[in-house]
């Protein structure tokens, strides 16, 4: 029990620290490499400390995990239906590496030009502002890579305001309400990120289809585990 919980424990650590290496830190790491660290603790305490109390700790981190397994999978899934004929499709931005997309910005923009080709009519709404570390908006970085494929400038609109999802959602909601445009979208952007994008879209009164681009699996558990957060405050905040 000691040995498999310590190895346990520094696999779960070792899992969200080596992300960091590929670029990527954030809330979703800080929480895996403390969910690891109390895994360790648990095989290096057992019999040292009160065995009902060892036991009760112990089952609150195996109900904690299989919690937290069913949100990740709940999140992911959400991710894996397809828009299909929507006339509006808003892409998400993201990181922007100074003048260079970043490789998720990269796939969103490939989601979305799937959309736009399957749907030669469709609108698209590329939504996200300028980082202090950007030297471009995400929208202008996001429509200089669907110009280089070949989608006509004229089905491209650009908000590039936003820094946050919400503001993603409501800045591109006054632009589809200019347009006139039907309140049933397309969204692209990562998979896990879907289900709150989706949340926040129905709180503003969008029908939102998800068009989702693929994380790469070392990376994804970190994203899954961050958008929980995301979805806690979303629900307690915004009353969703």
């Amino acid at each position: 029990m000691t040995i498999a919980l310590i190895i346990i424990g520094i696999i779960i650590i070792t899992a969200f620290s080596v992300t960091v290496f590929e670029d990527v830190f954030n809330a979703g790491n800080i929480a895996g490499i403390l969910g690891g660290i109390y895994i360790t603790v648990l095989g290096l305490t057992y019999e040292k400390i009160n065995q009902l109390l060892w036991w009760i700790l112990l089952s609150a981190a195996v109900l904690g995990t299989v919690i937290i397994i069913a949100l990740m999978s709940i999140i992911y899934l959400k991710g894996k239906t397809k828009a299909e004929n929507e006339n509006v499709i808003i892409v998400l931005g993201c990181r922007v590496k100074w003048n260079k997309p970043s490789l998720s910005l990269i796939k969103r923009v490939d989601a979305a030009y799937d959309f736009l080709i399957k749907n030669p009519k469709a609108l698209a709404i590329l939504s996200g502002g300028q980082g202090k570390d950007e030297a471009l908006s995400e929208a202008e970085c996001m429509k200089k890579l669907l110009l280089q494929k070949g989608i006509d400038k004229s089905r491209l609109i650009l908000e590039d305001k936003s820094t946050t999802t919400d503001e993603n959602i409501a800045f591109s909601l006054k632009l589809i309400n200019a347009l006139g445009a039907d309140r049933n979208i397309a969204v692209a952007t990562s998979e896990y990120h879907q289900l709150r994008a989706a949340m926040i879209c129905r709180r503003y009164g969008l029908n939102a289809a998800p068009q989702s681009s693929k994380t790469k699996a070392s990376i994804l558990h970190v994203f899954l585990i961050r958008e929980i957060f995301g979805i806690i405050k979303e629900f307690i905040i915004n009353k969703q």
